[in-house]
């Protein structure tokens, strides 16, 4: 049975893999994403503008949508030390703000699915604590908080 994905950040690395991988099951797939990257265009394939650092982000999404995935990310390595308080804010703006507004953007549409799902990305420095990883996993830290509340 075709699903209706919802993507964002589905142009490169992982995100593009996954694309990939819905393209092959017979998914329609919304991908909502700065550019077209590397994506081969297909008829079950529509191309959304979206920039997760834009505060007024909105989607044109169908009524109805069966899942939704946030690929986009930062991540700042630096000692703390030498963390600027943009490092932070750009961390937060992307991962954590990006994935918000995506989210809100799309809970009409996965709201009338009645069995959507939703995945959002973290990382093992939010529980473990990892050199140079301040700023990542704060901004991480939110998203796994998003996560749980929702």
């Amino acid at each position: 049975m075709s699903r209706s994905i919802l993507i964002a950040g589905g142009n490169s690395g992982i995100g593009l893999e996954t694309l990939k991988l819905l393209q092959e099951d017979g998914d329609q797939i919304y991908c909502a994403a700065r550019s077209h990257g590397n994506i081969n265009q297909s008829p079950k394939l529509a191309m959304l503008p979206f920039y997760a650092e834009d505060e007024s982000a909105s989607l044109s999404l169908p009524n109805e949508i069966d899942g939704a995935v946030y690929f986009p990310g930062t991540i700042t390595l630096k000692p703390f030390r030498s963390l600027k308080s943009e490092d932070f804010l750009n961390d937060m703006q992307v991962n954590f703000f990006g994935a918000v507004r995506f989210l809100q953007a799309a809970y009409p549409a996965l709201k009338k699915s009645g069995s959507a799902s939703v995945v959002l990305f973290s990382t093992i420095a939010v529980g473990t604590g990892l050199p140079y990883h301040a700023s990542i996993a704060a901004a991480k830290g939110a998203v796994e908080a998003l996560a749980k509340s929702l």
